[in-house]
C-alpha cells in the first residue's frame, strides 16, 4: 500500500533558504531569544539617544526664540522650524504606525480563520457518481485531500511565524475527522476468532441448565458452538483463520490515509508547541516523549546483568514513566480513540502519547513507529506489523496481537497486562520491567527476547514455540504453568516463583524458591519477597511455610 508521503509540505525536515531574502535573513521567524542579554543595553543605549535629541531639540528652540529679532545670522532657521514641527508630529505618527500595525494583525487573523473555515468546509465535501443506472453520493476525495493538506500548511505556519497559535486547533481538527469518518463501530466485525468466541458463550449459556459434568460440559459446548458458526477452534488453525481474515481487510480511504501520515509527521517544533499548549504548561516545557527510555545495555558474553543493576534500571524506568504521565496534566495529546485503521499504513509515524484506546488496527503496518507512552488498551492489532515499533511505557492492557509481528519491538516498562499474543512473533523484543500478567502467549514466538525484571503473573506460555537464549533474569513468576513451555533449568534459576508454579516434569526446584504458596501481601507477601530476592539473590533465604498454610 503506498503512502501519501509525496503529497504536500512534509514537516520535520530542515530546508534550505526559500528566497533571496530568507537567505538575507529579512523573511522569517526571528530567534531573538539568543541576543536576550543584549536587550537592556539596547534599550538604554536608545532611550539615551532619544533623551540627547530632546535635549538638543529644546537647545535650538531657545536659541530660536532668543534671537528671534537678532540678524540673518543668529536669527531662526528654516531646520530649526522643521525640527520643532517634527517632534511635535512625532507622537501622531508613532501612534498610526501603532494603529496600522494592529489592524494589520488582525487582518491576519481574519485571514488565517477564513483559511480554516474554507479547509473544514471543503473535508465535507461530496459529489454524485452514477453506477449501473444509479445515483449515489460519496466523499470527493481529491477536494478532501486538498482541504489536509491546507490544513497541514496552517499548522506548520502558525508554528513558523505565529508562536503555534493555530497548531494544536488544527491537530484537533484532522484526529476529529479521522474519528468521525473511520469509526471502529464500523469496522468490519466478522473476525473468526471473535465469531467463535460469541458461538461458545452461547452454547455454554445453552447447557448451562443441564447440570452436565465439567468435561462433559466442555466437550458438548465446543460441539455446539462448532455448529452454530462452522469454525474450527483447534490452535494454530484457528490463528491460521485469523491471519487469512486479516490479509483480506481492505485498506483505509485516500483521505484517512493522509489525515494519519499528517498527523505522524508533525515536526519537533510543532512537538513543542503541544507541550506548551495547557494552562499549566511552562512556557520552555519540552515534549517529555523526545526524553530517551532508559536502556538495559547486552550483558558481556556469557553473563548475566548483577540483580542490583535490574533494579536500578527498573527505577530510572519507573521515573521515566512518571514524567510521562505527568504530560497528561499539562500537554496536549492527540486524541484517536476508538478509530478505524485497519490495513492502515502508520510505518515512521510519531504517535507518542496518543490516545489509540480502541481502536482497530488489525494488519496495520507500524513498523518503526513512535507509540512512547501512548493509550492502547483493548486496541485490536492481530496480524499487524509492529517491528522494531518502539512503545516503551505504552499501556497495552486487553489489547489483542494474536499472530502479530513484534520482532525487535521496544515494550520495556509498558503495561501488558492481559494483552492476548497467541502465535505472536516476539523475537528479539524488550520486555525489560514490562508487566506481562495474565498476558497469553501461547504459540508465540520469544527466541532471544528480553524480560529481564519483567512480572509474568497468571501469564499463559503454554504452547511456545521458542525461548531459546530468552533472558528472564530477575522476573517474577507467579500463578504460571510451565508444563509445556521449553524452558531450561538455568533461565528457571535466573527468575523468581513460588508453589503456585508448575515446572517441566523432571525439572529440580530452584532452591531459592519457595516451597509454598506465597501470598500476595502480608509478612511473607510474593511482591516483597521478590524484591528481597532481587536485592540479594545469594544470601535469600526463602521463607518458611507457616505451619496453619496447607
Amino acid at each position: 500500500m503506498k503512502r501519501l508521503d509525496g503529497i504536500g509540505m512534509a514537516a520535520g525536515k530542515d530546508k534550505g533558504p526559500g528566497s533571496f531574502l530568507d537567505w538575507m535573513g529579512l523573511r522569517g521567524a526571528q530567534d531573538w531569544t539568543v541576543a536576550r542579554p543584549l536587550g537592556p543595553l539596547f534599550t538604554l543605549v536608545l532611550a539615551l539617544l532619544f533623551l540627547g535629541a530632546i535635549a538638543a531639540a529644546f537647545g535650538v528652540i531657545w536659541h530660536t526664540v532668543t534671537n528671534a529679532f537678532g540678524t540673518a545670522a543668529t536669527g531662526p532657521s528654516l531646520g530649526a522650524g522643521a525640527m520643532i514641527a517634527a517632534l511635535l508630529g512625532a507622537p501622531f505618527v508613532i501612534w498610526a504606525t501603532v494603529l496600522k500595525q494592529k489592524t494589520v494583525e488582525f487582518q491576519k487573523e481574519g485571514h488565517i480563520t477564513d483559511r480554516i473555515n474554507k479547509a473544514v468546509e471543503m473535508l465535507g465535501a461530496e459529489k454524485t457518481v452514477k453506477r449501473d443506472g444509479n445515483e449515489r453520493t460519496v466523499p470527493n476525495i481529491e477536494v478532501r485531500i486538498g482541504a489536509l493538506l491546507s490544513l497541514e500548511r496552517i499548522a506548520q505556519d502558525s508554528t513558523a511565524y505565529d508562536k503555534g497559535r493555530d497548531h494544536v486547533r488544527v491537530m484537533e481538527i484532522l484526529c476529529a475527522y479521522v474519528r468521525e469518518n473511520a469509526k471502529a463501530e464500523d469496522a468490519p466485525s466478522d473476525n473468526p476468532r471473535d465469531l467463535w468466541e460469541k458461538a461458545l458463550s452461547e452454547a455454554r449459556a445453552e447447557l448451562e441448565p443441564l447440570g452436565l459434568e465439567e468435561a462433559a460440559f466442555k466437550l458438548q459446548a465446543q460441539d455446539l458452538a462448532h455448529k452454530k458458526c462452522g469454525i474450527n477452534p483447534v490452535e494454530p488453525d484457528l490463528r491460521d483463520q485469523v491471519k487469512a481474515w486479516v490479509d483480506a481487510l481492505p485498506p483505509p480511504r485516500a483521505d484517512i490515509q493522509l489525515a494519519l501520515t499528517i498527523i505522524g509527521r508533525r515536526s519537533p517544533a510543532q512537538r513543542h508547541v503541544e507541550a506548551r499548549w495547557g494552562p499549566d504548561a511552562a512556557p520552555d516545557a519540552q515534549w517529555v516523549f523526545d526524553t530517551p527510555c532508559p536502556e538495559l545495555p547486552e550483558p558481556p558474553e556469557g553473563q548475566r546483568h548483577g540483580l542490583d543493576k535490574i533494579e536500578a534500571f527498573k527505577n530510572a524506568l519507573a521515573r521515566w514513566r512518571e514524567t510521562l504521565r505527568r504530560y497528561r496534566n499539562y500537554g496536549y495529546r492527540l486524541d484517536l480513540r476508538g478509530i478505524n485503521l485497519q490495513k492502515a499504513d502508520l510505518s515512521g509515524l510519531i504517535l507518542s502519547g496518543a490516545d489509540l484506546s480502541g481502536a482497530r488496527m488489525e494488519g496495520a503496518v507500524l513498523r518503526l513507529a513512535r507509540m512512547q507512552g501512548a493509550s492502547l488498551s483493548e486496541a485490536r492489532m492481530e496480524g499487524a506489523d509492529l517491528s522494531e515499533a518502539r512503545m516503551q511505557g505504552a499501556v497495552l492492557s486487553g489489547a489483542r496481537m494474536e499472530r502479530a509481528v513484534l520482532r525487535v519491538a521496544r515494550m520495556q516498562g509498558a503495561s501488558l497486562s492481559e494483552a492476548r499474543m497467541e502465535g505472536a512473533d516476539l523475537r528479539l523484543a524488550r520486555m525489560e520491567g514490562a508487566d506481562l500478567s495474565e498476558a497469553r502467549m501461547e504459540g508465540a514466538n520469544l527466541r532471544l527476547a528480553r524480560m529481564e525484571g519483567a512480572v509474568l503473573r497468571l501469564a499463559r506460555m503454554q504452547g511456545i514455540t521458542s525461548l531459546n537464549a530468552a533472558t528472564f533474569h530477575g522476573a517474577a513468576f507467579k500463578d504460571v504453568s510451565l508444563l509445556t513451555v521449553p524452558i531450561s533449568e538455568d533461565q528457571v534459576k535466573s527468575a523468581y516463583g513460588d508453589a503456585s508454579v508448575t515446572l517441566p516434569e523432571g525439572m529440580a526446584w530452584p532452591e531459592k524458591w519457595p516451597t509454598w504458596r506465597l501470598p500476595f501481601d502480608g509478612e511473607h507477601g510474593f511482591y516483597d519477597q521478590w524484591r528481597r530476592w532481587q536485592a540479594d539473590p545469594t544470601g535469600y533465604t526463602p521463607p518458611p511455610k507457616p505451619e496453619d498454610t496447607a
